[in-house]
């Protein structure tokens, strides 16, 4: 099996496995209501340098840095999607379904969930744990 194949596997291992960050008790800020992000779309926050997306999908929210590793790009102005595993030519294995954001510069794809790349084993984005109060307004955990 050649290195970048099976790369993209470890890729996609590490995504399908789906664990979401956890809160580490430090400091959290507030995202406002859920209720404002519909289905599928992103609100992005700005906390002094750092800027980030939050999207709810399938119901929950997912925070997510929104700066694609590659070249800088404002990666939370891409577009969430489905993508392929790999597989075999001419094979199509769709995967991780509504939940891959594609950067918007360059197509780099990065699992929401996890934050990780599906382009190599080791790159990632920054993901935080997002939280709903008991009044339904979110929040992001940093």
């Amino acid at each position: 099996m050649d290195t970048s194949k099976k790369s993209l596997e470890i890729a996609f291992a590490v995504a399908e496995g789906g664990l979401a960050p956890q809160a580490k008790g430090g400091e959290s800020i507030r995202v406002g209501p859920g209720s404002e992000i519909a289905e599928g779309s992103c609100k992005i926050v700005e906390h002094g340098t750092v800027s980030i997306g939050v999207y709810r999908v399938e119901g929950r929210f997912l925070a997510i840095r929104n700066y694609c590793p590659h070249q800088g790009a404002p990666l939370c102005l891409g577009k969430l999607h489905t993508t392929h595993a790999p597989s075999a030519v001419g094979e199509f294995q769709p995967a991780l379904p509504g939940r891959v954001l594609r950067c918007p510069w360059h197509g780099w794809e990065f699992d929401l969930v996890t934050g990780k790349g599906l382009y190599d084993a080791k790159g990632r984005v920054k993901t935080y744990a997002a939280r709903v109060d008991p009044d339904g307004i979110v929040f992001v955990d940093l």
